[in-house]
């Protein structure tokens, strides 16, 4: 946290967190971005399927974009924001990805205007689309991490 809010007077626990600095998996000198960053890493690197972060400003997104992982940060009071530590409670919030299945559904497919790209990949999507694969007990038996 401390490296995400240098300017902050908040009092941290720790300068650096217990086992180092975190990495940009795929850039060595590249940003993680943001305190939530642990939790885009370990999705980006295979370590976990899912993961939760938590956004006030950035936290999520930014993470996500230096990762290339997906990201969302929903409306605040849409989730429990219990056990987060609060910077600012008009804009804290804890961010899924499960919902960008739905938006995928709607923008795959081939197009004419990017025949190039879309003409072979059109072949491997699923039928029924991938919102399919949502089911309430997919995670049974899964390892997760919520960094």
């Amino acid at each position: 946290m401390r490296t995400w809010w240098p300017g902050s007077e908040m009092p941290v626990p720790s300068l650096y967190p217990m086992a180092g600095l975190a990495r940009n998996p795929y850039v060595e000198s590249g940003s993680p971005c943001g305190s939530s960053s642990g939790s885009s890493i370990a999705v980006a690197t295979n370590m976990v399927t899912i993961s939760l972060g938590t956004e006030t400003d950035g936290s999520i997104i930014c993470p996500a974009h230096h990762n290339s992982v997906v990201g969302l940060k929903p409306t605040v009071g849409l989730t429990s924001r219990a056990g987060v530590i609060p910077v600012s409670p008009r804009q804290d919030t804890i961010g899924t990805v499960s919902d960008t299945v739905h938006v995928l559904d709607v923008i795959v497919g081939f197009d004419p205007r990017d025949h190039e790209a879309t003409k072979s990949a059109a072949k491997l999507i699923p039928p029924n689309g991938y919102k399919q694969f949502l089911k309430i007990d997919g995670l049974k038996g899964k390892k997760l991490g919520n960094f």
